[in-house]
Formats: structure tokens, sequence, C-alpha cells
């Protein structure tokens, strides 16, 4: 196995071994460390592009497809909708009482899917995780028991829209980049990711 494993690097060029040992360097340090994620993402490229493994367009390239920066707006708007109340009033209105594990799944899982739809679900889910903790005090139902599904209903959300996830913004950047064509609407997707956001919140 090592004779196999030596003869794989000799084949390898630098780029390849620096490259490599850089990976496994960031998820050591995402596993094991505390620095904080962009610190430790930011510094990888960084080393990347110092080492000449990456040229500077290589390196920056990523920031200027459409999508990420659809991302980065939709971050805005969460944000706007926790500092002007509009998680509380979720809480209080939408979300109200359940007195079983099954209705709260319910009352949880379609509003987060209907919002996923048309927000970005990774700032969705950082957004209503404070929100869900409290609720679940006031209902009596471990907060255990929701968190997952919080995170199953953004995802199911997600892929209902061409805005619900940055995946699918990121793909339609690299196939207009590619085709040169427009893009994909927003509810291209819809026809079936709608049916699986269905049968999956029927499932929880």
């Amino acid at each position: 196995v090592i004779f196999r494993q030596n003869r794989i690097l000799a084949g390898m060029d630098f780029s390849a071994v620096v490259t490599l040992t850089l990976l496994l360097t960031l998820l050591i340090g995402l596993v094991f460390s505390r620095i904080p994620v962009d610190v430790l993402m930011f510094g990888v490229m960084a080393a990347l592009l110092v080492g000449g493994v990456l040229t500077p367009q290589e390196a920056l390239v990523g920031f200027s497809n459409p999508g990420m920066i659809t991302v980065g707006v939709l971050f805005v708007v969460v944000a706007g909708l926790k500092d002007t109340g509009g998680i509380n009033w979720i809480v209080q209105s939408v979300l109200g009482k359940a007195d079983t594990d099954k209705k709260a799944l319910l009352k949880l899982m379609l509003p987060i899917v209907a919002m996923s739809a048309f927000l970005n679900n990774t700032p969705v889910v950082a957004m209503m995780i404070p929100a869900v903790r409290d609720w679940s005090k006031k209902i009596g139902v471990n907060v255990s028991k929701l968190m997952i599904p919080l995170s199953y209903a953004s995802i199911l959300g997600g892929v209902c829209t061409m805005i619900g996830t940055s995946t699918n913004l990121v793909v339609n950047g690299l196939y207009i980049q590619e085709t040169g064509g427009s893009g994909f609407n927003l509810f291209e997707i819809a026809l079936i990711g709608l049916p699986c956001a269905i049968a999956g919140v029927g499932f929880m």
C-alpha cells in the first residue's frame, strides 16, 4: 500500500501536492480548531494564490458569480426581517401553539418550506434557530426533535425555486457562463421540487 501511495505521489506535480496538503490542513482546522470558518477558507485561498497554484483571476472568479451575489443580497433581506421583528411575528402568529410532536413538526416545517423557497435556506436556518429554541420551550417539545426538521424543511423549500438555495444559483450562473443563454426562470424546477417538498414534509 505504501509503495502504491508513493507511486501516486510521485506522479503528482507540485501544485497537486500543495493543494492536497492545504485541503487536509483545512479539514483538520475545521474539525479541531476554533478559528472562524471564513478565516480558514480565505487563508487556504491566499496560500494557493501566494504559492502560485492559482492565478488572481482563478482565485477570485467565484466572487463574480451572479449566484453568489444573489446569496449575499438574500442575507441582507433576512437580516432585515430579523431586525424589524419579523421573526418574533412568525413565532407568535405563524407557529403558535402545538400540543403534540406531529403538530409541532407540521407547524414548523410548512412556513419554513415557504420561506426557503424565496429566501436562501442557509440564512433562514440561522435566523430561525433561536426562534425555534424559544418556541420549543413554550410548547413543551424537546428542541432536539425540531432542529433537524428545521434544516430539512429549509432544504425542501430550497429546491422549489431557483433562488431557494445557493446551489441552484451557482449552477444557474455556470450555465449562463457556459452557454451564453438567459438561464433558468424562477419556477423552472418547481415541477419536480414542489412534489419532493410535499413528500418530504409528509415523511417527516
